[in-house]
C-alpha cells in the first residue's frame, strides 16, 4: 500500500478505510471505557475517531481497491460480509470485556469453561506477586483462588513478561479493567501488524493479505483468544513485525519488538535465522533489547522471580513436572485440545497406547526442536532468492511450527499462526 494516491478515494476505499477505522475505534473504546470513562462518552469518542480515521485513510489506501466492486462484485459482497462479522463479533467480545456478565456476547458464549477462563489471569496475578515482593511467583498454590467468574491461571513465562502487566498494577487497575485494556492492546498489536506485513509485501499480493485481514480477525481461534487473553497473538504479531522491520534496515525497532517477543521462548528459533542470514545488526538489537528488559524487570521486580525462575520453575519444565496437569484423567479434555507435536504422546496414551508418558513426549520435543533448526538452516540459506512474499510466508510457517513444539498449546492459540499463514498463501 502507498502513502499517497492523486486519484480521489472512491466508495469502495471509504468503505474499506471507515471499517478499519471502525474496528480501531471498538478497541480504543474498550480500552477507554476499561480505564473508568464513562462507556457512553467512550463510545462518543471512538465513533468521532472513526469518523476522522476513515478520512486519513481512505486517501491512503492504494486504487487497485476500487476495482474490486466491479471486476469481482460477488468476492466484494462476500468480503464486505466478513468484514462486518468481524466488527460484530469484535463488538461482543468488547462488551464481554467490560461486562463478565454478558456471556452470551463472548466469542465462545455457549462453552462455560471459555466463559470463566482467563489465561491473562494468571498474568495478572504473577504482577500483583511480584509486586508484594512474594518470594516464589511460580507456585502454584498461590493460583488456587478466583477473579470473579475467572479461574486463575497459573503463570508459566520469565519474569522480564511481567513488565507488561506491571504497567497496569502500576497505573492502578484492578483485573476487570486490566481484561479490557489487554484485549484492546493485544487487538491494535495483531491489527497494525498484520497490516504492516500486508503493506511490506506489496503488489497485488501483499493487497490480498490485507484483504484477507478480516478472514483471519473472524476465525474463532483469533477471536477466543483475544477474549481469552493469551500472549501468543502478539508474539507472533511482533515477531513477524520485526523481521519485516529488518529486511527494511530498521534493526532498532525490530529489535525491540523481537527482544520482548522471545520471552515468550518459541520466537527465539528464529534467532537462529538471524545468525544464520548474517543479519548482525538484528540480532545485536534484540539481544540488546532484552538485556534492557532484564535489567528493568531485576530493578523493578527484585530478585525473587529470577531466583524463583531457576531454582524451581526451569527444573519444573525440563522434568515436565510443570505440565504434569496433562496426565491427569480427570483433564482428559485438555488432552484433547492439545495441538503440541510432544502432545501426541499422551493422546496415544489416552488411547491405550503402552509406553506412551511424559518422559517420552519430552524426547518427542527434542527431536522436534532439531527438525526445527534443520528447517530453519534450510530456510535461511534460500531466504537470498525468495522474494517479500515468500520471505513472509516462510517466517510465519517457522513460528507456527516453533509454537507447537510446547507441551501443550490449546487449539485456540495453536491454529492462529496456522490461519495466518493460509492467508499469505491464499493472498499468492
Amino acid at each position: 500500500m502507498n502513502s499517497s494516491h492523486a486519484s480521489a478515494p472512491s466508495l469502495d476505499r471509504w468503505l474499506a478505510a471507515g471499517l478499519l477505522s471502525a474496528l480501531i475505534a471498538i478497541l480504543a473504546s474498550t480500552a477507554l471505557a476499561a480505564f473508568g470513562v464513562p462507556s457512553m462518552f467512550a463510545i462518543a469518542l471512538g465513533a468521532l475517531g472513526a469518523v476522522c480515521g476513515s478520512v486519513l485513510l481512505a486517501k491512503r489506501l492504494p486504487p487497485g481497491i476500487d476495482a474490486l466492486r466491479r471486476k469481482r462484485p460477488l468476492l466484494a459482497f462476500f468480503w464486505l460480509l466478513l468484514a462486518v462479522a468481524a466488527l460484530g463479533r469484535t463488538v461482543g467480545i468488547a462488551w464481554f470485556m467490560l461486562d463478565p456478565q454478558a456471556q452470551q456476547a463472548s466469542a465462545f458464549g455457549f462453552d462455560q469453561f471459555y466463559t470463566r477462563h482467563s489465561c491473562m489471569s494468571g498474568y495478572w496475578h504473577a504482577a500483583e506477586l511480584a509486586d508484594k515482593s512474594i518470594e516464589n511467583v511460580y507456585l502454584g498454590e498461590h493460583y488456587a483462588g478466583f477473579y470473579g467468574i475467572f479461574k486463575i491461571d497459573e503463570y508459566l513465562y520469565l519474569p522480564q513478561f511481567l513488565i507488561l502487566p506491571m504497567l497496569g498494577v502500576a497505573a492502578g487497575l484492578d483485573f476487570d479493567q486490566m481484561r479490557g485494556v489487554w484485549f484492546a492492546l493485544q487487538g491494535l498489536i495483531v491489527l497494525l501488524c498484520a497490516i504492516g506485513v500486508a503493506k511490506w509485501i506489496g503488489g497485488p499480493a501483499g493487497r490480498r493479505a490485507a484483504l484477507l485481514i478480516p478472514a483471519i480477525w473472524v476465525a474463532t481461534p483469533t477471536a477466543l483468544t483475544l477474549q481469552l487473553g493469551n500472549f501468543q497473538l502478539s508474539a507472533i504479531a511482533l515477531s513477524l513485525m520485526a523481521f519485516v522491520l529488518f529486511w527494511r534496515n530498521k534493526p532498532i525497532l525490530g529489535g525491540a519488538m523481537f527482544g520482548f517477543a522471545v520471552f515468550k521462548l518459541f520466537p527465539g528459533l528464529l534467532g537462529i535465522y538471524l545468525i544464520l542470514t548474517k543479519r548482525w545488526r538484528a540480532l545485536f538489537w534484540t539481544l540488546g533489547f532484552s538485556a534492557i528488559y532484564t535489567v528493568i524487570a531485576f530493578l523493578w521486580l527484585g530478585e525473587n522471580p529470577f531466583r524463583a525462575l531457576f531454582e524451581f520453575h526451569l527444573p519444573r519444565l525440563a522434568s515436565g513436572e510443570a505440565w504434569a496437569f496433562l496426565e491427569i484423567p480427570q483433564l482428559a479434555p485438555v488432552v484433547a485440545i492439545n495441538d503440541s507435536v510432544p502432545g501426541l504422546v499422551l493422546k496415544l496414551k489416552a488411547l491405550g497406547v503402552p509406553g506412551m508418558d511424559m518422559a517420552l513426549s519430552r524426547h518427542v520435543g527434542w527431536v522436534w526442536t532439531l527438525f526445527i533448526v534443520a528447517l530453519t538452516a534450510l530456510a535461511a540459506r534460500r531466504a537470498p532468492r525468495m522474494s517479500r512474499h515468500e520471505l513472509a510466508m516462510t517466517w510465519t510457517a517457522l513460528l507456527a511450527l516453533a509454537a507447537f513444539r510446547s507441551p501443550f498449546l490449546p487449539d485456540h492459540t495453536g491454529l492462529f499462526a496456522p490461519l495466518w499463514l493460509w492467508s499469505l498463501v491464499a493472498a499468492g
